[in-house]
């Protein structure tokens, strides 16, 4: 027994050190930053879309109840929109539509930026059927 303790020392006190690289590599760095700038300006974007879509739907002429309106819909390069689909829609179809009618007047929209070579956006957004309700994008990445 003390034969193979002992053997067992010598093959850990013998084996190679591996050395973990703490610092990655430059190429890998640039990589993430590039990455968190797009996002960046995705988020930007998106937000920009938003906030345009807000505007109107704060004026809109909706029946309260308490679910949310949730729609899909796309950007194209140049702004324009295409696609709006209700995902989730409200009891009351003049809601449905108020909510349509936000996206549509709130169009064309910025076009996206030229960094994030895409040639569409896509945008989830829940538009809450209460009083005082404030629109709450959802971003999917």
């Amino acid at each position: 027994m003390k034969k193979i303790i002992l053997l067992f020392a010598l093959v850990l006190t013998f084996s190679p050190v591996f050395s973990l690289e703490v610092n990655p590599p430059q190429e890998v760095i640039n990589a993430v930053e590039s990455d968190a700038q797009l996002n960046n300006s995705l988020d930007i974007y998106r937000k920009k879309c938003s906030d345009e879509v807000q505007k109107n739907w704060k004026n809109s002429n909706i029946k309260h109840d308490e679910c949310e309106i949730k729609i899909s819909f796309k950007t194209l390069s140049d702004g324009t929109v295409q696609d709006i689909q209700v995902l989730q829609a409200s009891k009351y179809e003049q809601n449905n539509q108020a909510a349509i009618k936000a996206i549509n007047d709130a169009a064309p929209f910025e076009p996206i930026p030229e960094e994030l070579n895409a040639q569409e956006a896509e945008h989830i957004m829940l538009f809450p059927c209460k009083r005082y309700a404030v629109l709450t994008p959802t971003l999917k990445k």
